[in-house]
């Protein structure tokens, strides 16, 4: 049976980050406050497909751009999972995100670093990786934001492109990147409320009116 039958995946991850999860009490202004234990975990859309995909075993590669000290420690941590991979490193720094959960109302606050720009070498070199994995994969599926430094056109121009090879594409991305890849003609989306919100220009208060849109 090959790759493709075996309906295996690869995902494509352009801007990463090592992601760090815990909790407080109660957060306030002006105060220094001390969080509980801490995770810390190899973030960002096709990386988290990919973790776990993996897990439920599933034949999957991420491709994904790494970069600096951070970098290093989320490859290591990804590699540490046994999930295959092939990174593409930037001379940026790979960027960090927070998730502090608040104890006292179950609230979630999350914030997230930006990344530097990244070059036309890196993110050119990402595109040559996937090309080449994906010909014997069922699906890419092409998660997360798009950093500087990279056209916003390259999920859609990675759909056209998988479309003609017979792989079907799987999109979560928001922004200016994500309606040419829909006009790209993705095999399917996954949108949050607030992407549908922006996508159908309106609210969407009701399920019904989710699935409507």
């Amino acid at each position: 049976m090959n790759a493709r039958a075996a309906q295996s995946v690869v995902t494509l991850t352009l801007n990463p980050a090592l992601d760090t999860v815990t909790s407080i009490d109660q957060v306030v202004p002006d105060h220094k406050m001390r969080c509980g234990p801490t995770q810390i975990h190899p973030g960002g859309g096709g990386i988290n497909v990919a973790r776990v995909l993996h897990r439920l075993g599933t034949p999957v590669q991420a491709v994904y751009l790494a970069g600096g000290l951070t970098g290093h420690r989320l490859r290591g941590l990804l590699d540490a999972e046994g999930v295959a991979s092939r990174v593409i490193e930037t001379v940026a720094e790979t960027r960090t995100a927070l998730a502090v959960r608040e104890s006292s109302t179950a609230r979630d606050y999350r914030f997230t670093l930006p990344m530097a720009a990244v070059r036309q070498s890196e993110w050119r070199a990402a595109v040559e990786a996937v090309q080449t994995l994906v010909r014997e994969a069922t699906y890419l599926v092409l998660s997360g934001s798009v950093p500087d430094g990279v056209p916003v056109t390259i999920y859609a121009e990675l759909t056209r492109w998988a479309k003609a090879h017979g792989v079907r594409v799987v999109l979560d991305t928001s922004g200016a990147a994500l309606m040419p890849a829909l006009e790209a003609g993705v095999y399917a989306f996954k949108p949050s409320l607030r992407e549908l919100c922006g996508l159908v220009g309106g609210d969407l208060c009701e399920s019904a009116h989710w699935r409507d849109a």
